[in-house]
């Protein structure tokens, strides 16, 4: 997958700001439980996780957060740029079925 830099891309405008520390949103200290896994910082409950097993509530840093982000967005634009790609099919998935 390749990227372009932000400037040359229209549909960047249209997504909202990454949640930050401190915006209105309900942040606790805690620890990140996605890539950083740093402890005692400001996190924000992202959602809930099931396993085999198990199941528990994610909460993110706002690195971790933005970068979640921006993984998402690109998979997004990845995702809606695919030329004759079924409806509501994933990128990945498509990749495999053709």
């Amino acid at each position: 997958m390749t990227f372009t830099p932000a400037a040359a891309r229209q549909w960047r405008d249209t997504w909202p700001l990454v949640a930050r520390t401190d915006d209105g949103n309900r942040w606790v200290t805690g620890s990140c439980l996605l890539y950083c896994r740093r402890r005692n910082v400001r996190v924000l409950w992202i959602g809930s996780v099931t396993t085999p097993g198990a199941t528990g509530d994610v909460y993110g840093c706002g690195p971790c957060v933005a970068e979640l982000a921006h993984m998402t967005r690109a998979q997004a634009h990845e995702r809606d740029r695919i030329p004759g790609r079924p409806e509501g099919t994933t990128s990945a998935r498509w990749a495999k079925e053709r």
